[in-house]
């Protein structure tokens, strides 16, 4: 069961969200954060929940906080197709839309900054500022997803699967000490089962953990745990990618370092 939790006055502001640089009211002013902050909520959800169903009246919109939130399209036959991922600072839900395309499903644990639709839609009439960073988003969200499809229909498994592992590296949050060389190396999280990204890339669960066990093997990565892996060479998952790191960069919507 979702949990509902009311922040009057912090809004995106809040020192425990470290998304501030990334979401759309880092342009606002004073005045529109403090309007933003009393028109939002902060609301929980947990692994598997539905946030917003497809076809469903959208009622609500705003930003991912902490955790995953998974793009699902069901189609005419009943099949089910994951066409996106949220991260952190990401915009959900659809402006000016009655009902949702989608559905909004919590891959993990997730935190969300959470919007009236109307009253955010009356927000961005008196700020403009936000209406244009709030399209900076969709535009930057559509190349995105233009390349990721390139990616999907013209390269190899393994180049899939590194730029895959490349973007979450790049959204996961966290690093860890490795003793053998002393560095701290990004820390990869897969953030759905291995069936579902495999469906994702265009590949099979299986081809998928060969290619993983190839960069495991190449020392390219090392697995923490089932889920989790530390990046060891950077540099060299790039190369399997067959793209360079600035287009990648821009693929993970993150700035580069």
């Amino acid at each position: 069961m979702n949990e509902l939790v009311y922040s009057p006055g912090s809004c995106w502001r809040c020192e425990n969200f470290l998304i501030n640089n990334r979401a759309i009211c880092h342009a606002a002013s004073e005045e529109a954060m403090d309007e933003l902050s009393r028109i939002s909520h902060v609301r929980k959800y947990g692994k598997g929940q539905v946030i917003i169903g497809q076809g469903d009246v959208a009622g609500m919109v705003g930003n991912v906080i902490s955790g995953i939130v998974k793009l699902t399209n069901i189609s005419m036959s009943g099949q089910q197709q994951i066409v996106g991922l949220l991260y952190p600072s990401d915009f959900f839900g659809r402006a000016f839309s009655n009902q949702s395309r989608f559905s909004y499903e919590a891959a993990t644990d997730v935190t969300l900054c959470c919007i009236d639709r109307q009253a955010f839609e009356r927000f961005l009439e008196r700020n403009p500022e936000i209406e244009h960073e709030l399209l900076l988003s969709v535009l930057d969200e559509l190349d995105a997803s233009r390349e990721w499809t390139a990616m999907i229909s013209c390269h190899t498994t393994m180049q899939r699967v590194a730029a895959f592992l490349f973007v979450l590296s790049r959204r996961t949050p966290g690093t860890v000490c490795n003793g053998e060389d002393n560095r701290r190396h990004a820390i990869i999280a897969l953030p759905i089962g291995r069936r579902d990204i495999a469906a994702y890339l265009g590949t099979t669960p299986e081809t998928l953990s060969r290619n993983i066990q190839t960069l495991v093997r190449k020392k390219v990565i090392r697995p923490i745990d089932t889920t989790h892996f530390e990046l060891l060479q950077a540099r060299e998952l790039v190369e399997h990618t067959g793209e360079n790191r600035e287009d990648l960069v821009a693929l993970s919507g993150t700035r580069l370092n």
